[in-house]
């Protein structure tokens, strides 16, 4: 059995950013200039601005600040939204959704399947079109502005629906932010060579980061077909399975598994801390 490690073991960076972020250009209630003086004011590393349907030029701003700039488009008339991260302009709003996944890889982008479960029906992005549609990287599987509206702001249901079908995605914790009150409620950190913006987002295609609400973790390595995980200010590590069943939790901040092969084809950790705070790694996925 070889058990697949999206993680570096050395030579890299830590970084942590939002890739899902609105300003006055189309409904947040702040201008570019603002929202990326207060990222940085947090201490984020990177940032995309990705209003609906609207492209905000990185190179505008990148010297107001020491953040790495992504550019980044949210396509939302038409359909269930798809962020479109690393584009050169912005991508239509095809009613199609498979053609926005389509213009988004031309572009040399990549696109991620927004809030699943958000509005009345926690419906928003039906179950059966992300298993339909192809080419897109992974959907978010925490979105903190769905936390003041209706539906549930965590998707990890969808995502281990996914996974237990065959689906190789990753899983993105993203603000959404529209005003104040949203920021630095979910972020991805990275593990990049530099801090340009290829570096960044070859990680956040490949899978070199973990999602986190709070909890940080400092450790994932895999050794022998055993899994140890780290994450200083965790109280409960869970290793699960596919369809989300867990197989091992540690009352503790550090933890390992031995992955046996019965998991279902590949197993996730999470990580919990005080109140809500919450991290995830990404899937390791075997073979064999």
């Amino acid at each position: 059995m070889t058990l697949l490690n999206p993680y570096l073991s050395r030579n890299f960076l830590w970084l942590r950013g939002n890739l899902h972020t609105h300003t006055t250009v189309s409904d947040g209630v702040a201008s570019p200039e603002e929202v990326i003086a207060a990222y940085e004011q947090k201490g984020y590393d990177f940032l995309a601005i990705s209003d609906h349907d609207a492209f905000v030029p990185p190179g505008d701003y990148q010297a107001l600040t020491k953040m790495t700039l992504i550019p980044a488009d949210e396509v939302s008339r038409h359909g269930p939204h798809i962020l479109a991260v690393q584009i050169r302009e912005v991508v239509p709003p095809d009613a199609d959704r498979q053609k926005v996944i389509d213009v988004t890889n031309a572009q040399g982008g990549f696109a991620i399947l927004n809030h699943p479960n958000w509005q009345k029906h926690f419906n928003h992005f039906p179950q059966e079109l992300m298993e339909q549609l192809t080419g897109y990287v992974g959907i978010e599987i925490y979105n903190g502005v769905i936390e003041r509206l209706e539906g549930s702001a965590l998707a990890t249901d969808r995502w281990d629906r996914l996974l237990s079908s065959g689906r190789r995605v990753w899983g993105y914790a993203h603000d959404d932010s529209h005003r104040p009150g949203d920021l630095a409620r979910g972020w991805n950190v990275v593990q990049a060579a530099d801090r340009s913006v290829n570096a960044i987002c070859d990680a956040l295609r490949h899978g070199r980061f973990y999602a986190s609400t709070g909890v940080t973790i400092t450790r994932i390595e895999v050794r022998d077909h055993t899994l140890f995980i780290a994450a200083p200010n965790a109280q409960r590590i869970r290793f699960l399975g596919a369809w989300g069943k867990e197989f091992r939790y540690v009352d503790a901040n550090e933890a390992e598994y031995k992955v046996t092969g019965d998991e279902g084809g590949y197993v996730r950790v999470e990580c919990f801390g005080a109140g809500v705070q919450a991290a995830w790694t990404q899937p390791f996925y075997f073979e064999g």
